[in-house]
């Protein structure tokens, strides 16, 4: 055998194989246990935080990648490099006050899945190639419509994230619902995408934008409205663009809402803009992708209203249902406007996919009771993984009502950070009240008020933030982002995290507190 290790090759035989893969996942899983406990709680960034000195610890003095290796190497000598050249300098989701991007700790049941997932090796694609896959996918995707208060009718499809579902979004109005309003049912390509409106804020995710460019949109099709002083798009001002609009003669086809925005959590009125959408006629989207798992929780449901009267709604498991990557998803209320935008197109490898089952009845997920599901026809996705099953397990295993409790935690921990930022005279945050569980705040070394925006010592204060940020990261007593609102820089702190408690948090401003005299001292 050309291999070391042919039991881990061929693994056909049980009684050759099976206590070689015993033995080899017990090794893979306590690299994993290393890698926690040795790593993951001991800093949240590794030690090279620089990029120029990361490239020169992973690549060597060339700094750049070495060939393809030749000859087969040992999985324990392959685990022992991971464990060496990779776990010292990752990100840790786990460590309880890794506040960075919406990355959080995945669940023990969500990484199960993944295992199950990939040893299984089921094709969600066509239906044939992985038929109790694609019901697993269905089923997760019942409880993702029910999550946002869709009925019967209504559909979805998993994604890679946020940014391939907002695509998709974007290319059911383009193909489903600006046909109708043009009342002549052909497919909308090249000029006729001129003079075309959709209406957003200006704290809505940058794939949007990008959707619409990648469509075929000219540039000013996206019209950005300034969202309110809580970072929320309000109706009147849409309304008033889009009669605006009208009046020059253009076509207003949608509005693109955020419910739980990447910047400040903000929430869009979301009643307010389906009132004007449907007097309207224009397509709703909500991009719920972090906020709408706080509709399973009693208490903080009511902070994400009214997503049932989107038309299409994101929403991305491996943010605040803690799952590992990847899992994204959109949901549709007219779970059939996926099958007419992206199921025209018939690939001859795909024929046993092509025709409809024998009865023509409708059921609840907008498919034929006995139509075959293939999910190949409701997104832009050939080959698909499956995705769906680290989530099944993980709402089995949690239920709602655990979800609901780590989500309420997220958020008592944002409160708490808001309350310690409020009570200080040398921190201030933006918006003072967390909508969600990202806060927004800013180290004041000269103490409170602030500098006037467009001073130099307000161009000094910023450059003091990202100092602070980069500070932190290379300590590793944390993590935490910046952005930029109202023409500041923030540290950003989106809290989704399951090992975080309230001392972790007095703890970050602690150690914030001591970086900052250290750079003033320098």
């Amino acid at each position: 055998m050309w291999h070391p290790e042919p039991e881990l090759i061929s693994v056909r035989e049980a009684e050759v194989s099976r206590d070689a893969l015993r033995e080899a996942g017990a090794a893979i899983w306590e690299t994993a246990l290393d890698y926690l406990y040795d790593h993951a709680f001991g800093r949240a960034m590794g030690p090279h935080s620089e990029y120029d000195a990361l490239r020169a610890a992973f690549f060597g003095p060339s700094r750049a990648p070495a060939p393809a290796p030749r000859d087969p190497t040992m999985l324990q000598a392959v685990l022992d490099e991971f464990a060496e050249r990779i776990a010292p300098h990752t990100v840790s989701a786990y460590h309880p006050r890794s506040f960075g991007y919406f990355t959080p700790p995945p669940l023990l049941a969500s990484v199960a899945g993944e295992i199950l997932a990939q040893v299984a090796q089921q094709g969600i694609d066509i239906w044939h190639a992985g038929p109790i896959g694609a019901f697993v996918e269905e089923e997760v995707l019942r409880w993702l419509c029910d999550l946002v208060g869709y009925g019967g009718g209504s559909f979805g499809i998993l994604t890679s994230g946020g940014v391939m579902a907002n695509f998709i979004a974007m290319a059911l109005v383009r193909d489903v619902h600006m046909p109708r309003l043009r009342g002549d049912g052909a497919l909308p390509r090249g000029r006729v995408l001129e003079g075309v409106r959709v209406y957003t804020s200006d704290q809505t995710h940058f794939s949007i934008g990008r959707a619409l460019d990648e469509l075929g949109f000219p540039y000013e099709t996206l019209v950005v409205i300034p969202a309110d002083d809580d970072f929320r798009l309000r109706g009147d001002p849409v309304a008033a663009a889009i009669a605006r609009d009208r009046a020059a003669r253009l076509l207003p086809i949608a509005i693109a809402a955020v419910a739980g925005s990447t910047n400040t959590g903000s929430v869009d009125a979301v009643g307010e803009l389906a009132d004007v959408a449907s007097r309207a006629g224009l397509w709703l989207h909500v991009d719920a992708a972090y906020g709408a798992a706080a509709r399973l929780s009693q208490r903080d449901a009511a902070r994400v209203p009214d997503l049932e009267r989107a038309d299409s709604v994101t929403v991305d498991p491996h943010k605040w249902l803690f799952q590992s990557y990847d899992i994204g998803g959109l949901v549709v209320r007219e779970g059939s406007a996926l099958g007419q935008a992206f199921g025209n197109r018939l690939p001859e490898y795909y024929r046993a996919g092509h025709a409809p089952g024998p009865t023509a009845a409708r059921d609840h997920d907008g498919h034929g009771a006995t139509d075959q599901l293939n999910f190949w026809r409701l997104g832009f996705e050939g080959t698909r993984r499956w995705r769906a099953l680290k989530l099944w397990l993980s709402w089995k295993h949690v239920g709602s009502t655990g979800f609901a409790k780590l989500v309420e935690a997220n958020d008592d921990l944002a409160a708490h950070l808001a309350e310690r930022v409020a009570a200080s005279d040398d921190f201030e945050a933006l918006p003072a009240n967390p909508p969600l569980s990202v806060v927004c705040f800013r180290h004041l070394p000269e103490g409170r008020p602030g500098p006037t925006a467009g001073t130099p010592a307000a161009a000094a204060l910023d450059e003091h933030q990202d100092r602070l940020q980069r500070a932190l990261e290379a300590s590793g007593e944390g993590w935490l982002s910046t952005t930029r609102l109202r023409g500041s820089t923030y540290l950003r702190a989106g809290i989704l995290n399951t090992q975080s408690t309230m001392n972790d948090i007095d703890d970050l401003l602690a150690h914030l507190r001591r970086l900052a005299g250290s750079l003033d001292g320098g």
